[in-house]
């Protein structure tokens, strides 16, 4: 049994999470499409080779890694318009469900659901697309039996992480930047408190950081 099972962890903030519960100690599995798992395989994560668009190889994930809770970061459009926001995040957390998984989280972005009135006119157009699938994939996960944290990140940076981060409801905004390094922190740290499993919370940067 592994500690925790990543999904989009080839991409930048998913594989500083994968390389910040390895540096925790912690077991960690990743599903990662061919010739993108090379990273993760050095940082001494095992990696079953697929891709979240087919069930079928996040059932088989979930098979191998048989994780106490499951973290996906997916996000982006596939060549042929399909969006991994939405599809594959439905697809991950129907495989949690069948394998009886204790806890999921799923990062999806700041403006998503009750939020999206607080973007910007020029957000909501550059981003609306993204965002409406997010939210999608949040009422996919919100609605089945298992406990589910979503975690709405606003803007994210590839500054140096301070290993500090704030988190909130968002009635106030994004607010600060958060490096993606502190993200992953928050992420670990969110992992590892059961008192805050089930929420739906904002993630930034300190008010310290954003000068």
């Amino acid at each position: 049994m592994s500690d925790v099972l990543v999904f989009g962890a080839s991409g930048n903030s998913g594989l500083l999470l994968a390389l910040a519960a390895r540096e925790a100690g912690l077991d960690v599995v990743a599903l990662a499409r061919p010739r993108r798992g090379d990273a993760l395989k050095a940082a001494g994560v095992a990696v079953v080779t697929g891709d979240a668009f087919n069930p079928e190889d996040c059932e088989q994930a979930l098979e191998v890694a048989r994780p106490r809770q499951v973290v996906s970061l997916l996000g982006g459009k596939s060549a042929d318009g399909r969006r991994v926001d939405e599809t594959g995040n439905v697809n991950v957390i129907a495989a949690c469900e069948a394998a009886g998984v204790e806890h999921a989280l799923l990062v999806t972005s700041f403006g998503c659901g009750e939020l999206y009135p607080l973007l910007s006119v020029q957000a909501q157009a550059m981003l609306g697309e993204a965002i409406r699938a997010k939210t999608r994939a949040e009422a996919r996960w919100r609605a089945g039996p298992l406990t589910t944290t979503l975690l709405r990140p606003g803007g994210l940076s590839n500054s140096a992480g301070c290993g500090r981060w704030q988190l909130h409801d968002g009635a106030d905004g994004s607010g600060a930047p958060l490096p993606r390094a502190d993200l992953a922190l928050a992420i670990l740290a969110l992992l590892a408190d059961p008192a805050q499993h089930g929420r739906t919370l904002c993630v930034s940067g300190t008010p310290a950081d954003a000068g």
